[in-house]
């Protein structure tokens, strides 16, 4: 899944404290093309792994995992810790396993930035991306080893802090630039801001703004996060994996949490 902050060309402003332990839950419905996958599998000469496997089994769009997030976001440090339990014919055929991620880092004045983003997908290994702060460098690493290194020129998001990075602020700026990390590598991305929204939610309506991602010919996969007009809560992300696996993953958040300390 689903990622990054490096420049903002407006300044944003925090209105209230936010609360120290917000949870989050969503939603997570994906659609597959296996018969796609397989094919770019097949003419590259490679095998499915144990996921793509599971998602032979997947048929259209399916409700395939819950999430919940608990977000911790102080005035000069940040954690974010992410679980993901899988639901049925992918519970079945993964054998119960979970998908669980962190991501922590600093607070700036112009939002969060990364120094570390790790993910575990069950029985998989640990896979993990650090800030060396005085290289400047994002080091990659499987099980503690380093498997690549990439320079930084600025601040880091993630695929988690990309969701939060603007909670509880107010911006205005049409366009924003990225550095992100997927634990696997480093993608500069520009955000644009589109908009307003009627967005549909629970019933009733809710005033939210639409960022989507731009394409590049060497990055074909899409995003797009739904944010509240005024708190930047995230209602929706969906990503877009491209030909190359056929899959679209959309998270949906379940209920607006209450963010601010009282």
């Amino acid at each position: 899944m689903l990622v990054f902050l490096i420049y903002l060309p407006t300044a944003i402003a925090q209105k209230k404290n936010l609360s120290p332990k917000i949870q989050f839950d969503y939603a997570l419905n994906l659609k597959v093309d296996f018969k796609q996958r397989e094919a770019i599998l097949k003419k590259n000469g490679e095998e499915p792994d144990v996921y793509e496997k599971a998602l032979s089994f997947i048929s259209g769009s399916v409700h395939a995992a819950d999430i919940t997030d608990i977000v911790e976001i102080g005035t000069t440090k940040y954690q974010i810790n992410s679980t993901g339990t899988l639901n049925s014919t992918l519970n079945f055929a993964l054998q119960g396993q979970k998908l669980i991620r962190q991501s922590s880092g600093i607070v700036t004045k112009n939002g969060l930035a990364t120094l570390n983003y790790n993910e575990k997908r069950g029985n998989t290994g640990l896979l993990q991306a650090k800030v060396n702060t005085k290289t400047r460098q994002v080091v990659f690493e499987s099980d503690s080893t380093q498997v690549g290194a990439e320079s930084l020129n600025g601040n880091l998001l993630d695929l988690l802090s990309v969701m939060y990075n603007l909670i509880g602020h107010n911006i205005s700026s049409k366009q924003s630039t990225y550095y992100v990390t997927d634990s696997k590598s480093l993608k500069r991305y520009t955000l644009n801001k589109a908009e307003l929204w009627d967005f549909p939610f629970n019933g009733e309506k809710v005033k939210a703004f639409r960022y989507f991602k731009s394409t590049t010919n060497d990055d074909h996969t899409t995003l797009e996060i739904w944010l509240t007009e005024k708190e930047n809560i995230p209602l929706r992300m969906v990503v877009g994996l491209g030909e190359r696996y056929g899959a679209t993953i959309q998270v949906d958040l379940k209920k607006i949490p209450v963010i601010f300390a009282n």
